[in-house]
């Protein structure tokens, strides 16, 4: 028992670091594929007014989605110059907003331009000045393969112990999965999507019309990374970083909400979400279990979280506390259910029934 839990700890450890040292780093490219640019957007006015301008003057065609906002983010987005579309109707029942918004998103891209991927982009994201020409030289790296790409920008903390309630969320995925191996050996299939960052080739997405194949789903993204594995379309999960930044919540409440809207559906049960919440203690409490070896499972706990701060570029103390930040991951997707059981999920001013 006590050398199995330290190659648990061990392969938790391993799993970062190849990722960390395996994982794609696109290059610049000017010539190459086209990409535009579209943004699923509910009150995000002032997000806007930064994003918008970084893209602006990397020649892409921008397009924004308005979903029923309450500010002006259609003014501000049409003002910035982007192609602004408002939905015909309410929210349709069924359907998430996210969801709906990259539809008729991509729909107006089908009929109105010519560019050979369809780039998906959260609204409190950031792009480096050469962003597009990252994209381009990663669609050129592994394009003839992969028919989607995404990956993970650079993560920017929120205010006071903010990071240690999102910590859980890089560690579960990037010290899990092993993207950069997938990536490097061609073996497997990444079976992931991030919905901040993600870019289609056009008729793969007019083929499958993924959104609306998960129109229900508030974890949209890792739905259809499920649906790709299962269509055998590949997947590249790289590092963008250097590319991109975003910062997804200011407070540790937001944070904690934020999490809390979707982490249900990981498993999306309540046997399986109680299962999900069970490991995560396990893995917080596990290392007591190895006796005299309770600094080496300790430290290689430790080490995957540092490795996975480093891959983000983020903050590295929440590494030093990886057992309390397993346990905020339980307690997450504890309250992630509680909330979908009771019908309470409530995100941007709508509530998500189970």
């Amino acid at each position: 028992m006590t050398y199995a839990l330290l190659g648990l700890y061990g392969l938790f450890a391993l799993v970062a670091l190849l990722n960390l040292t395996l994982m794609r780093r696109p290059g610049r490219r000017k010539e190459g594929d086209s990409f535009c640019v579209l943004i699923p957007a509910r009150n995000e006015a002032e997000n806007l007014k930064e994003l918008i301008p970084l893209l602006k003057p990397q020649g892409v065609k921008i397009y924004v989605f308005d979903d029923e906002s309450e500010d002006n983010t259609a003014e501000v987005a049409r003002e910035a110059g982007a192609i602004v579309i408002r939905p015909r109707e309410p929210l349709p029942q069924g359907w998430t907003g996210k969801n709906r918004a990259c539809h008729e998103l991509a729909k107006a891209a089908a009929e109105d331009s010519d560019a050979r991927w369809y780039l998906f982009l959260d609204a409190d994201t950031r792009p480096a000045p050469d962003f597009i020409d990252g994209m381009r030289d990663l669609a050129a790296q592994v394009g003839g393969r992969c028919g989607v790409l995404t990956g993970f920008p650079q993560i920017k903390p929120g205010k006071g112990i903010e990071p240690l309630f999102l910590a859980w969320v890089g560690w579960v995925i990037l010290a899990t999965n092993p993207f950069g191996v997938v990536s490097r050996t061609r073996m497997g299939h990444n079976r992931f999507t991030n919905g901040q960052v993600h870019a289609w080739k056009s008729e793969i997405y007019t083929r499958l019309w993924p959104n609306e194949r998960v129109k229900d789903r508030v974890m949209e993204d890792v739905t259809m990374g499920r649906m790709l594995a299962k269509e055998r379309i590949q997947v590249e999960t790289a590092n963008l970083t250097q590319i991109l930044s975003v910062r997804m919540y200011q407070t540790w409440q937001e944070t904690l909400d934020g999490m809390s809207k979707n982490s249900f559906e990981i498993a999306n049960s309540v046997p399986g979400s109680l299962i999900v919440a069970l490991l995560f203690v396990f893995f917080a409490l596990g290392w007591l279990l190895t006796g005299a070896l309770i600094p080496w499972t300790l430290g290689l706990f430790t080490l995957g979280g540092f490795a996975v701060a480093l891959n983000v570029r983020t903050v590295w103390w929440p590494a030093l506390f990886m057992p309390l930040v397993c346990l905020i991951g339980a307690f997450t997707v504890l309250r992630s259910t509680y909330w979908r059981v009771t019908g309470q999920t409530r995100w941007k001013g709508r509530t998500y029934q189970n």
